[in-house]
């Protein structure tokens, strides 16, 4: 069964010009921690996006693996597909801008969850109910998880304060899928 990809409703998308992918997978006593940073961007008004730090939280993630795509690829170079499929060429740009200003969400994150997974039934049974497929694609690679549930954080990057801890949080949410 080949994997087949849907965005993940999520109000950003990936930076594909250098998202900085960063996965920190830690065992602890009651459940793994798992997050994924990135830099990422929301839609402004000018039909640009501005220039985000994003934090995934994924609970009771007990799988991760990495790998590399060419910078000028997707995850598809790797064999995934998604659904629902994008238009090609400049079309592209006028369907992105259009449907998410329409849903309020990114309909090409580069955050996506599995509606089928090749991954997810080779796993021992405990993890074939309620855990999901999820995958991090990024500018130079992709991440992919195991896990239940995420929880996302955003701040705006301001390039004049190198104190992250300084940032704003201006956005966060939830969901399975």
């Amino acid at each position: 069964m080949p994997t087949v990809l849907t965005p993940c409703q999520v109000p950003w998308n990936i930076s594909a010009s250098g998202s900085g992918v960063t996965l920190v997978h830690t065992e602890s006593d009651v459940e793994p921690e798992c997050t994924v940073r990135f830099l990422a961007g929301r839609l402004q008004d000018n039909n640009r996006t501005d220039i985000r730090h994003v934090e995934i939280t994924f609970r009771k993630c007990y799988f991760a693996r990495l790998g590399p795509h060419g910078d000028s690829e997707g995850i598809e170079a790797i064999g995934y597909r998604i659904d629902p499929p994008r238009p090609a060429g400049l079309e592209y740009i006028d369907w992105l801008r259009q449907r998410w200003r329409e849903t309020g969400f990114c309909p090409s994150s580069r955050f996506y969850i599995a509606k089928s997974s090749d991954w997810l039934p080779t796993l021992p049974d405990f993890f074939q109910g309620d855990f999901r497929h999820y995958v991090v694609d990024g500018r130079d690679g992709y991440v992919e998880l195991i896990a239940r549930e995420f929880e996302w954080r955003e701040w705006l990057l301001l390039r004049d304060e190198p104190d992250r801890a300084k940032w704003p949080l201006v956005g966060e949410g939830a969901g399975i899928g």
